[in-house]
């Protein structure tokens, strides 16, 4: 059997997973929140694309969070019957004030 198209659900192993910086008037301001970002991770382990899946309730945190994670991140590629596949995934991004 041959996929067609990426797998719709995956568990994504993170290779390198920083977390984004804290956007200064989110953060002079007291605004927290989680942004839930549904990620399709390519057969290089690179995100090929990032969409809001549940936003924090705040716009930038948001974008923030969707840029860092679009340009920063790898991941472990998915596989499906011992080939790397492309794969979709959540992912929770969390801005806390601690």
């Amino acid at each position: 059997m041959i996929s067609s198209g990426p797998l719709p659900s995956a568990t994504l192993e993170y290779v390198h997973a920083t977390s984004p910086r804290y956007p200064p008037a989110e953060l002079r301001g007291g605004v927290q929140g989680t942004v839930i970002l549904r990620v399709l991770v390519d057969v290089d382990g690179k995100p090929a694309s990032v969409t809001v899946e549940t936003s924090s309730g705040n716009r930038n945190l948001d974008r923030v969070a969707l840029q860092h994670v679009l340009k920063t991140w790898r991941f472990k590629p998915a596989m499906q019957n011992g080939q790397v596949v492309q794969a979709y995934g959540l992912v929770p991004i969390a801005f806390n004030l601690q």
